[in-house]
């Protein structure tokens, strides 16, 4: 049958994972250690700190020279911080929206899990920076209603630095996982080991995982742990053979990348998939967002909160998506458009660029960089704007045209996507723009099947002893978006199945 494909070419990774037969004769020696965790991000590093805590020796293996930190804030329920301001989360409809959001796909005990424990995962990283003597500090948010029918659950909690850092991104995740990791480095119970790859499970005759080999510059050697091996590996975004193998071909077709972290390489997937482990359905959801360019990594628009408040065209000149909704919902509308979203534009006005002005004062200078780049074109009408994004021009005209009646309407009403016009602007005047726009890929949200222990299950549901996976290496939470209108989620989840995997691990519970 003939079906779509399409190759993911933007970021390709160095795979740890070895599927091939490792002879005892290239092993150079064995270490001992109660729990392996292998992958040092967020997961990795919370299984490490839990690990510890409880009185384990812990090995990290992070192939890389240092673990993914491109994130914001971290998601849950019941921390500490919401107790303080007051934020009563009720847990079964967090529970219930996170299911709503995977169409009844997810998992309902994996789901509850990371509800029901991620307020004490958060309490146990803000215990840990607190060792890091930074003062940074975790805080609960409040997130604006999005509106449009979409439960928005006040589960986001960032982080708050000291003047001093000079740090102006939004991205918390690089100094939150440097502190971490220079606690986990001054842990006498972990041994953390950078540039080192988990290469391939270990099993016993009764099937329970007892270890890894790994690989550094010296060469090969094995890691036995008594009480279990954590993966902890990240997602696949830089394996381009697993990419067309697991997702959606239009989740990437015409996608850049979010950042240039070329460690998600599925090894983690597949360890656990060499040892018959179950993972999600295809296809896995990704972590995609709008507001991409076509630079190979994100390029985030200088004129972001301006775009924001243009109406997006595709290759046609045709609106198909109301704005306002999360940038999850907006990627996947942009997906969905004639070549998979390639030739989408955002169309604003002067009047768009002057009323952001305030927030973002560098409008005029961006403008002109992505106007050289042929990113972004200008002319004083729509007519003459049409020809340069390639569409047509009487019928970018009627979609400006009737877009902009909505506002002289008595109801001031969108009757087409029912965007919030309170919140928006009419193209009235020129001059106008044309904004090349394209879906950005961040992550793969699908992992291994794993159960409420975070215990990794085989076809038949049952545990393989002794083997777990959390964060981007796990399943059961997400399926065929990732909701962006539950902030932090994916990290939340990241950081919850690393401390409990650790848990079970060394306690049993």
């Amino acid at each position: 049958m003939p079906a779509y494909g399409a190759e993911w070419d933007v970021v390709a990774g160095p795979v740890g994972f070895e599927s091939r037969e490792i002879g005892a004769d290239e092993i150079t020696h064995t270490d001992q250690c109660d729990l392996l965790v292998i992958g040092g991000g967020i997961s990795g590093t919370m299984a490490a700190l839990k690990g510890a805590e409880l009185g384990a020796n812990v090995v990290v293996l992070e192939k890389m020279s240092k673990g993914r930190n491109t994130w914001e804030s971290v998601g849950g329920c019941g921390s500490r911080m919401q107790a303080e301001t007051g934020n009563v989360v009720d847990p079964a409809q967090y529970v219930e929206e996170i299911l709503r959001a995977s169409y009844w796909r997810a998992r309902p005990d994996v789901v509850w899990s990371f509800v029901n424990n991620s307020g004490e995962a958060i309490d146990f990283m803000q215990d840990s920076l607190d060792k890091a003597g930074r003062d940074i500090k975790i805080y609960n948010t409040t997130q604006p209603e999005t509106g449009y029918g979409i439960q928005v659950i006040q589960g986001e909690h960032k982080f708050a630095v000291p003047e001093d850092y000079n740090w102006t991104s939004w991205i918390f995740g690089p100094i939150v996982m440097d502190a971490l990791t220079a606690v986990m480095q001054n842990e006498l119970h972990i041994d953390l080991r950078f540039n080192t790859a988990g290469v391939q499970l270990v099993q016993d005759a009764s099937g329970r995982v007892t270890g890894a080999v790994a690989k550094d510059a010296d060469g090969y050697y094995a890691v036995e742990a008594t009480k279990g091996v954590v993966l902890c590996t990240g997602g696949y975004e830089a394996n381009p053979d697993m990419m067309k193998a697991w997702t959606r071909s239009e989740d990437y077709a015409a996608s850049s990348c979010w950042d240039p972290s070329t460690g998600p390489t599925g090894d983690g997937h597949m360890m656990g998939l060499q040892l018959g482990a179950q993972m999600d359905p295809i296809p896995h959801a990704v972590m995609n967002f709008n507001f991409g360019t076509p630079a190979q990594f994100l390029d985030i628009p200088g004129i972001w909160f301006t775009s924001s408040l243009g109406i997006a065209v595709n290759s046609r000149g045709v609106r198909f998506v109301n704005e306002g909704l999360p940038m999850n919902f907006v990627s996947n509308a942009i997906n969905a458009q004639p070549g998979r979203g390639k030739g989408c534009w955002i169309i604003l006005n002067q009047g768009m660029v002057d009323a952001m002005a305030d927030m973002q004062p560098t409008a005029d200078e961006t403008i002109k960089q992505y106007m050289d780049k042929g990113w972004m074109f200008k002319a004083d009408t729509v007519a003459d704007l049409a020809p340069q994004l390639g569409l047509d021009a009487a019928i970018l005209q009627e979609t400006v045209d009737t877009y902009n009646a909505y506002f002289s309407s008595a109801e001031k009403k969108d009757l087409q996507f029912r965007r919030n016009l309170e919140t928006a602007m009419p193209l009235a005047e020129g001059p106008y723009y044309g904004l090349v726009t394209n879906s950005t890929v961040l992550t793969v949200v699908g992992g291994l099947t794993i159960d409420e222990s975070c215990r990794v299950l085989n076809w038949d549901d049952e545990p393989i002893e002794g083997l777990y996976a959390a964060g981007n290496a796990s399943g059961g939470v997400f399926s065929g978006t990732y909701p962006r209108h539950l902030p932090a989620t994916s990290v939340g989840r990241a950081a919850t199945f690393g401390y409990v995997s650790a848990r079970h691990a060394i306690q049993g519970e």
